[in-house]
């Protein structure tokens, strides 16, 4: 989606809270106060982000339970933050969204960020895959120092390329005639065998996306978050081609449950 069309379409907060609304409360709500079921939405008109119950006549906020539940930004910023996710094609760093967003806060743009990427990783793929596909590994991390770079440098032998090396890996497998992909970061068995197949240049073109976004985006990304900008990096190249991916990533955040590990 376009800036133009992103502002065409979400002109207010209202439209992006009704959308978390569809989604979330598709099959009507539960009052939280009085236990209450409703088949149908009652919103206060003074306040989108409110919802009514007419058995108690209280009132709750419509975003509880999700993601941004006491957000105090503006919800088309994170809308927002979810479109440029989707349309970067070697990611956003949160210094950059911080700018983009026009907020003061870094520590605010760098969580939205890893609750999107959190969500990415919620789609299951294990029905995705056909019979022919192409299973690889790269390993994530910085070069030997300048000066360490002999040979016989225990700093070397660390930080050398492929098994053996101190960088963390990252084993994918992609389907070869659609391209999808879904990459896991994993650490080499003792035995260390090679489960590659004749030749594995797809995932292996998926690496170099994978390693410009690190080195040249983010230029380091500890082990703890790095499983998040993997299910970030698969989420946006198996929907490359999808015309409606924005909508799709939005649905996929507002159905997820505050409480799912986050």
């Amino acid at each position: 989606m376009t800036y133009f069309e992103f502002a065409n379409q979400f002109q207010d907060e209202t439209p992006v809270i009704n959308f978390i609304v569809s989604v979330e409360y598709k099959d009507g709500y539960v009052c939280p106060k009085c236990g209450c079921v409703h088949k149908h939405l009652y919103h206060q008109h003074y306040d989108p982000r409110k919802l009514y119950c007419k058995n108690c006549n209280r009132e709750f906020s419509a975003l509880t339970g999700t993601i941004f539940e006491n957000t105090h930004l503006d919800m088309r910023m994170w809308f927002y933050a979810i479109d440029l996710c989707m349309v970067a094609r070697k990611d956003i760093s949160a210094l950059q969204l911080q700018r983009e967003l026009g907020i003061s806060s870094y520590h605010s743009a760098w969580r939205m960020l890893h609750l999107i990427r959190q969500a990415m990783g919620k789609e299951e793929y294990k029905d995705m895959f056909e019979a022919i596909v192409e299973f690889d590994e790269t390993y994530v991390g910085g070069k030997p120092r300048k000066e360490n770079k002999h040979s016989d440098s225990d700093d070397y032998k660390r930080n050398k390329r492929g098994r053996g090396t101190s960088k963390t890996p990252v084993v994918g497998v992609t389907e070869r005639n659609t391209g999808k992909i879904h990459a896991v970061v994993a650490f080499p068995n003792k035995e260390g065998k090679k489960l590659s197949g004749k030749h594995t240049n797809s995932i292996e073109s998926c690496w170099a996306i994978l390693k410009r976004s690190v080195y040249g985006i983010f230029h380091h990304v500890s082990v703890k978050y790095l499983q998040q900008y993997v299910d970030e990096f698969c989420f946006r190249l198996n929907h490359r081609d999808c015309n409606d991916a924005f909508f799709e990533m939005c649905s996929t955040v507002c159905g997820i449950n505050r409480s799912d590990n986050y």
